[in-house]
């Protein structure tokens, strides 16, 4: 059985995968190759692969740039009852539609296997209305303490995926087409842990009046469910061409690896969202400043950055509660977030300092719902807010608890009216 053109790597090029020559470094292709093998690895999870042989790998010289967009695509084929052939090759995506993308890297490898009658079919649906705009590991680097995926990462991959379908969508178009998130809704699913393979489908919900409305999904690959949903909201000058550039594009049709097919709305939000503005009586929960490493492609401060700004002050804010690094050893207690509700206001330049305010919107008998405004330090302006439902967690049990007095009783202290 031998597959062809599976797509098992995309991402972006970043500014240390590209040499003093401006051409991608040969030992980033190799490194996109093995994530690449490893993403083949996992379609072929029922097969025993006791060694590999790597053959020559050939690099051609591009100028590339930082964001542009590369990927794998992955042929298959089996040789005999023992050995199964891997060709890889990397691509750059066009950045003029009139061109074809340029190929910058092939390389090929033999597998020695094992138990090959268990050979699977790939689950890699072609779906109309869908784009594929991401496939990547969850890498150390990635993991919290609890070794799960941090949030701030499924909002910085979530991020790097939409920047990938805007290159997608500009092969297209004669004009840079630019673009600002508005606003993310996030809701969490299943846990994603070191190695997972991941990929990030998009659907277009609505488009209208200058707004594009994406709904998406964190899928994971190697446990086939998905681990998180999205909905987004992105502002961009939209005219007829654009329009119909977008709607070709999801109309297309795509490959992905995806079980589950339908892109539902999100469950709603309840209670009433509180003001812009901050309490006067929050909790000081995190204190911050943007630094070249926390810029996205507009040199402003990511989303990343300012979710990862949020892990701190939940952090910060349980601890304040009793929920201390100490309790959660002790009871081997931890913390899971199951909704993320974020409007983004203003930009966070580099340099600026800014401070995370936060109050508790909602306390539950096993549920929280707490606030975050993130504040410029030097005008008062608040860059964002973002509403959080989350859990205590027994991580033996493996299940939801409920509050202790004591915590219910501390935020209590921090309980605004919703």
């Amino acid at each position: 059985m031998n597959f062809e053109n599976l797509e098992t790597y995309k991402g972006l090029i970043k500014l240390n995968n590209i040499s003093e020559s401006g051409f991608l470094k040969k030992s980033c292709a190799v490194k996109f190759f093995e994530d690449a093998t490893y993403f083949t690895k996992t379609i072929l999870k029922n097969i025993t692969i006791d060694s590999e042989d790597h053959l020559e790998t050939e690099f051609i010289d591009i100028s590339v740039y930082e964001y542009m967009t590369v990927y794998v695509t992955t042929n298959i084929s089996l040789l005999s009852d023992h050995k199964i052939e891997v060709a890889h090759k990397l691509f750059l995506l066009n950045q003029n539609h009139n061109n074809d993308d340029e190929i910058l890297s092939d390389t090929r490898l033999i597998l020695h296997c094992r138990n090959i009658d268990k050979l699977p079919k790939v689950n890699n649906n072609n779906l109309s209305g869908i784009y594929s705009a991401f496939k990547d590991l969850v890498r150390l680097e990635d993991c919290d303490q609890m070794s799960h995926m941090n949030v701030q990462f499924y909002f910085g991959k979530h991020a790097e995926a939409i920047k990938c379908l805007f290159n997608k969508i500009n092969s297209y178009s004669s004009d840079k087409i630019n673009y600002k998130i508005l606003n993310e809704r996030c809701i969490f699913s299943r846990e994603v842990h070191l190695n997972s393979v991941l990929e990030i489908i998009f659907k277009v919900k609505s488009i209208k009046n200058d707004e594009l409305v994406l709904l998406s999904k964190v899928y994971s690959v190697d446990h086939e469910n998905v681990a998180a949903y999205f909905e987004t909201t992105i502002s961009l000058s939209l005219d007829k061409q654009i329009e119909k550039i977008i709607f070709n594009l999801f109309t297309l049709g795509g490959t992905t690896f995806l079980n589950e097919l339908d892109f539902l709305d999100l469950r709603p939000l309840t209670d009433n969202r509180p003001p812009k503005l901050y309490s006067r009586d929050a909790f000081i929960s995190c204190k911050k400043a943007v630094n070249t490493w926390d810029l996205n492609h507009d040199l402003m401060g990511s989303s990343q950055f300012k979710i990862g700004c949020v892990s701190d002050a939940a952090t910060h804010l349980f601890t304040y509660c009793g929920a201390d690094f100490s309790w959660r050893n002790e009871y081997d207690i931890g913390s899971a977030a199951l909704d993320y509700s974020v409007r983004y206001y203003k930009d966070a330049p580099l340099g600026m300092a800014v401070t995370m305010y936060t109050n508790f919107t909602k306390i539950g008998n096993k549920s929280l719902k707490f606030i975050h405004h993130m504040v410029d330090d030097s005008t008062g302006n608040v860059i964002m807010d973002i509403e959080i439902v989350a859990v205590l967690f027994d991580l033996k049990k493996r299940k939801s608890m409920v509050v202790p007095e004591e915590f219910r009783e501390k935020a209590s202290k921090l309980l605004i009216n919703n």
